[in-house]
C-alpha cells in the first residue's frame, strides 16, 4: 500500500488574479503538453462529458490515424448540433509534477480550440479549474501546480467562433509545437497506449 501524501488544500486569492486583465467574461483556455507535443487553445470545460481532440491536432502533433481506435460515438452540443466522431485515442497529458493517460474523442471538424479537456480530465487529476482567475491548480504529490490561462487567446478563440465561416486552415492562429523542440528531453517520453 502506498503512503498517503499531503498535500495543500486548493484555494484560490487575490494573488491569482494579478496576472488577469479584467473584468472579463473569457472562458479558461490553456497551453499544455500532451502527447508529444506543446499544444495551444486548449479549452479547459467542465460542463462536457468526455474529452476531445481535433483530428488536425492530432496530426499536426504527428500521430498517424492508424493509433486511432475507429469508434463512431455521437456528440450532441448545446444547441442540439451533431458531430460524429472519428473515433477514440489514449494520449498522455504532461503537467508539471502530474502526468496522466487520458482518453479522447476524435472530431474531423473546423473548430477554434484544438483540444476540449472535460469531466474526465479534471474529476481524474483532482483539477480546480476557474474561470474568473483564469487558471487550474493541480494537486501532485510535492505541491499544488497551476496553469494559467492564456487570456489573449481566449478572446482570439471567442472572436473567431462568431464568423460565420473560417477563412483560413487555422482559424484562431492555432499552434501546435512538437515537444522535441519546445522540452529538452522530450524524445524519451513514453508512448500512450490506444483505449477502445
Amino acid at each position: 500500500m502506498r503512503p498517503k501524501v499531503e498535500v495543500a488544500p486548493i484555494t484560490f486569492d487575490a494573488s491569482d488574479l494579478e496576472p488577469v486583465c479584467g473584468p472579463h467574461h473569457d472562458s479558461l483556455v490553456i497551453k499544455i503538453q500532451i502527447g508529444w507535443a506543446t499544444i495551444s487553445s486548449v479549452l479547459v470545460d467542465g460542463g462536457i462529458a468526455v474529452n476531445i481532440v481535433m483530428l488536425e491536432a492530432l496530426q499536426s502533433m504527428g500521430i498517424s490515424e492508424d493509433k486511432i481506435v475507429r469508434k463512431s460515438s455521437m456528440l450532441v452540443g448545446f444547441s442540439g448540433e451533431s458531430k460524429h466522431s472519428v473515433g477514440e485515442i489514449t494520449l498522455p497529458v504532461y503537467v508539471d509534477g502530474a502526468t496522466s493517460l487520458e482518453g479522447f474523442v476524435v472530431l474531423d471538424c473546423l473548430s477554434t480550440y484544438n483540444v476540449i479537456l472535460g469531466r474526465p480530465w479534471i474529476h481524474n487529476n483532482k483539477v480546480m479549474p476557474s474561470t474568473y482567475h483564469q487558471c487550474v491548480k493541480i494537486p501532485t504529490p510535492w505541491r499544488v501546480t497551476t496553469v494559467r490561462g492564456e487570456q489573449q487567446q481566449a478572446k482570439e478563440c471567442y472572436m473567431t467562433s462568431l464568423k460565420p465561416k473560417y477563412t483560413n486552415q487555422n482559424p484562431a492562429g492555432k499552434d501546435v509545437t512538437p515537444m522535441s523542440q519546445d522540452v529538452p528531453g522530450a524524445s524519451t517520453l513514453p508512448q500512450g497506449k490506444t483505449q477502445a
